[in-house]
């Protein structure tokens, strides 16, 4: 049986004055480092941790600076993305030829890539899975519709909306249609629970990359979660 590639890099071309910006190549677009410091306020991940869509390391390098991360390996597609494997997520046989870990951490491509990846991720995460996607994920979609039944999200963080690319006409920060939510599989529970996250409540808010704080600030709130200095309660 022939299995395509989803995900197939392409040379990425700048845009000359005049012509519309479109979709980023690979769909790729950097997380904000609040998507995973809320993640951390919520679900204290811990263990051997993998990352298969690391891009920049935006997720990553936060995690590493977590102190119950015992370890983290990585992936991307992309041959110039710095990262442990370069392999296509959305195949079977590329989770075959990763580590073991507890966990799995991403925010994957969306559109017609996200579900084989977090099926795959399901698979291989021991303890669990814990990814960033439109929250139109529910929706019961052909393609996850039966893994949504078998297996919903022990707990949705809806978040607000952010700022990850310009509009077509590259003047100004625009959102998507609809936000993003953070999915987490954890094997471990028994119940199921949806958090609304207004941003007055997020520690290190801000709305586009041009507004993003520092590496520096970011992991100082990791460690703050860490010790207890900022609240994990609500």
């Amino acid at each position: 049986m022939t299995v395509a590639q989803l995900l197939t890099p392409q040379p990425y071309s700048p845009k000359s004055t005049g012509e519309t910006v479109g979709r980023h190549p690979l769909n790729f677009y950097e997380s904000p480092s609040w998507f995973t410091t809320e993640l951390l306020r919520h679900v204290p991940l811990s263990g051997v941790i993998g990352e298969p869509c690391v891009g920049h390391g935006a997720i990553a390098s936060l995690l590493s600076a977590w102190p119950h991360t015992k370890q983290m390996w990585t992936n991307d597609i992309d041959p110039h993305k710095a990262a442990d494997y370069q392999m296509d997520a959305t195949l079977s046989e590329s989770w075959a030829k990763f580590p073991d870990c507890d966990w799995i951490c991403t925010n994957p491509p969306y559109a017609e890539f996200a579900a084989p990846i977090i099926k795959n991720a399901y698979q291989k995460a021991r303890v669990g899975v814990a990814a960033f996607l439109l929250t139109s994920f529910l929706e019961p979609c052909d393609d996850r519709a039966d893994f949504l039944q078998q297996h919903p999200p022990s707990l949705v963080l809806i978040m607000p909306r952010f700022c990850f690319r310009k509009d077509k006409r590259g003047s100004r920060w625009a959102t998507d249609n609809i936000t993003i939510s953070c999915f987490v599989w954890d094997k471990r529970a028994f119940t199921q629970q949806i958090i609304i996250r207004p941003k007055s409540a997020i520690a290190g808010f801000y709305k586009n990359p041009e507004q993003a704080i520092s590496q520096e600030r970011a992991e100082e709130i990791v460690r703050a979660i860490a010790c207890g200095e900022v609240s994990t309660n609500y």
